[in-house]
């Protein structure tokens, strides 16, 4: 029985990466960080400041989804996912996730933005993820929504103490 991945989603700056990888060590899990797997072109555009556009993301999201097929572990994806339709997309390949959904305050956020170095998404990119998102259901996307003002550890800890209700309710398996 293959437990079902782990979507952690949000706007940039959220802190999807630290957490992503948090919760794969606690879980025994598979790191994967969507940024690794952008072409290039789509990372010189956000780099100049542009937002992608969908037609730029599906090719990126068919890669994520068939790493995380291709983990040998439960896989944690550090991912935007900002849309339905990109979650969509991701499951289209994975079956059911459990997702993780970082949100919280926009200043807090873009403070985190600026203080960030060597990263290719600019401060000046919050605005148009604000704009895309569509944030997950709690109920038909088995979404836990977690508040970034916490600090990293305690979201991770609800994170992981919730991830292992769901898994206790659902069974835990690929449906």
């Amino acid at each position: 029985m293959q437990q079902r991945p782990v979507l952690v989603m949000g706007i940039c700056g959220v802190g999807k990466s630290t957490i992503a990888a948090a919760i794969a060590e606690s879980l025994d899990g598979r790191f994967i960080e969507a940024d690794s797997y952008h072409d290039s072109a789509s990372v010189a555009r956000m780099r100049a400041g542009l937002p992608l556009t969908d037609e730029m993301r599906w090719g990126w999201l068919d890669r994520l989804g068939d790493a995380v097929v291709a983990a040998q572990k439960r896989a944690v994806l550090a991912c935007s996912a900002l849309g339905r339709a990109h979650r969509d997309r991701l499951r289209a390949r994975t079956g059911p996730l459990d997702i993780v959904f970082l949100h919280g305050d926009r200043d807090i956020i873009a403070a985190r933005m600026q203080a960030r170095r060597d990263h290719y998404m600019p401060a000046s990119l919050i605005d148009s993820q604000l704009a895309a998102l569509q944030p997950p259901d709690t109920t038909t996307e088995n979404a836990i929504w977690i508040d970034v003002a916490n600090p990293p550890d305690r979201i991770t800890e609800i994170a992981v103490a919730a991830l292992a209700a769901v898994t206790t309710a659902t069974g835990g398996e690929k449906e």
